[in-house]
This record gives C-alpha cells, structure tokens and sequence, in this order.
C-alpha cells in the first residue's frame, strides 16, 4: 500500500536570514539615498524660487547616485540570489531526506541535471526580483524628489515621502523572502520527488491571515498528480503548493507501494 510522507515546510532559519539579508541592504540603501536627497534638497531649496538651475543640477546628481546603487545592488543580486538558491537545495534535500528515514528509507541524492536545472531557475528568479526592489525604490524616489520640486515643496515634505516609500520597500523584501521560499523549496522536493519516481501527492493547506485562500482550504489533503497541480477555481487553472502570490501551502509526498522496495 502507499504511504503519506510527512509535510515538508519552508526552512525557517533559511527564511529568516534571506530576509534578514535583504531588509538589511534596503536599509542601507534607504539611509544612503535620505542623507543625500536631503542635503541635496535643503542646498537647493533657497534657489527654487530664483532660478531654474536647481532642479536641472540635483536631477543630475541623482541619476548619477542612482546610477552608482543599482551597480552595487545588482552585484548584491547575484551573490545573495545565488547564496539562496543553494542554501534552499541544502536545506530542502536534507529535510526530504530525513522524511524519507523517519518511513525507513535510505536514500542518498545526488546533483542530477533536473535539480540543478530547478537551482539555477531559482537563483535567475531572485536575481530579478532582488533587483527589482532597488530599481522600483529608486524610481520612485527620483519621482518624490522632481515633484517636489517642481511644486515646491519643503524638505519635510520630501523626508516623509521617502520614509512612507521605504516602509514599501521594507515589506515588499520581506514578502519576496518568505514566497521564494516556499516557491523554492516546493521546487526542489519536486524535481527530487521525480528522480525517486514519485507521482502523487497530497496537498496540505497552510492558512496565512492574508493569504488563506478559500479554494485552498477546499484542496486540503486531496491527492493529485504532482506534475499537473490541482485545478483551482479562483484562478481558472491548475495550480501547485507555492506557486501563487503569498501561497504557504505545501504537500505530502505519496510513496508507491510501501512496504514492497
């Protein structure tokens, strides 16, 4: 007969530390960018009234700053990526093993093509989405700081805007922390899954207090083909545990024929 592995979860120590990594850079970048753009502001701010010339040299100054963080933040992207999706492997692959010998069975994994395929998947992913934190950010500060001026607008002004959009920032990290996390390690224990010739699973619900959906709730401990996902209503399409936006769900892996290998 078969056999119900039990569920494996996100690493929460991996989980942590990715967003700690990456809180903590966009708290530098955030502290780096309001020193400058106020100081910039508040040299400028006597001459808006005066003269045109202002505007035209902190924009300028500003791209160029920018210019100068997005090459230090892309370069944070790859390694932090990279860092991750190895880290996310690791700690998957030891968490489905251990699943595996708590049911008695030994199984040592190797690097095949398919999983290192699924890792390098992984790390693109996040050095995208990492990057995308700075250039949004970034945008969005080159535009507080032009309208501003443009309406003339005092430094306390543009200091309250810039901390509203790092309070964006901040959270937007966080929630790219913890959903590659759970994309990541479902990832994995797929294509690991697939080179044990495991097919089914059995989806397990994880409510979330923002991201508990309803047709979620109805999947849970339903079985389905691992490869195909289940057919959600919501959405209009079959999806996997992890694969939409703030999805904590996870699954129980099925072993054929327990008991006969």
């Amino acid at each position: 007969m078969s056999k119900d592995l039990r569920p494996i979860y996100p690493n929460a120590g991996l989980r942590a530390a990715y967003r700690k990594r990456l809180t903590k850079e966009v708290d530098k970048l955030s502290r780096s960018i309001m020193y400058w753009v106020i100081a910039a502001y508040r040299k400028q701010e006597g001459r808006l009234a005066q003269d045109a010339s202002p505007v035209t040299d902190i924009e300028k100054d500003l791209r160029e700053h920018i210019k100068r963080w997005l090459k230090r933040w892309n370069a944070f992207a790859e390694s932090s990526a990279d860092w991750f999706g190895q880290q996310a492997d690791a700690t998957t692959t030891a968490a489905l093993s251990a699943a595996l010998t708590d049911e008695g069975f030994t199984v040592r994994f190797e690097r095949k093509r398919l999983t290192n395929n699924v890792v390098r998947l992984i790390i693109k992913a996040n050095v995208s989405l990492i990057k995308s934190i700075a250039s949004q950010y970034l945008t969005d500060v080159q535009g507080i700081v032009l309208r501003g001026m443009s309406y003339g607008r005092d430094v306390d002004f543009v200091r309250k805007e810039l901390q509203k959009r790092h309070g964006v920032t901040y959270r937007r990290a966080k929630f790219i922390a913890r959903d590659q996390c759970n994309k990541a390690t479902e990832a994995i224990k797929f294509s690991r899954a697939q080179s044990l010739g495991i097919t089914r699973a059995r989806w397990v619900h994880v409510p979330g207090v923002k991201t508990s959906r309803r047709t979620h709730q109805q999947m849970d401990g339903k079985e389905y083909i691992i490869a195909e996902g289940m057919y959600d209503s919501a959405v209009g399409y079959k999806v996997k545990p992890g694969e939409l936006p703030g999805c904590q769900c996870v699954n129980r892996l099925i072993i054929p024929e327990f008991g006969d290998k």
